[in-house]
């Protein structure tokens, strides 16, 4: 029972990570992405696309995430706990990428 009750906690929390990412994460982060390119110089915005590219990398990281979790639980390789703690990882990594960058735009647009 205790097993079933901490796979549902996790499954739970991933749904929330998740949630969080997309629908406030993302879209702050956009919108502070729209507000650079309107005001900093290109050769800023130059310097930025590298960290945009770090960003995109761990989020195709990410991506990959469910098909690897989904091929893992057909062949009974990996208990499903061990599949939502990677899930989960991967998204506090992604969450943590995203707010470096949120922060490295905050502060280029306050100057």
């Amino acid at each position: 029972m205790a097993d079933e009750e901490a796979i549902q906690l996790k499954r739970e929390r991933l749904a929330i990570e998740t949630h969080e990412y997309f629908w406030h994460t993302c879209p702050e982060l956009t919108a502070r992405w729209k507000a650079a390119m309107l005001r900093l110089p290109s050769s800023v915005l130059s310097d930025l696309a590298i960290e945009l590219q770090g960003l995109e990398l761990v989020t195709k990281r990410v991506s990959l995430e469910p098909g690897k979790a989904h091929a893992a639980a057909m062949d009974d390789d990996v208990p499903v706990e061990d599949l939502l703690d990677r899930a989960l990882a991967s998204m506090v990594h992604l969450s943590e990428a995203a707010d470096t960058m949120t922060r490295l735009l905050d502060e280029l647009l306050k100057t």
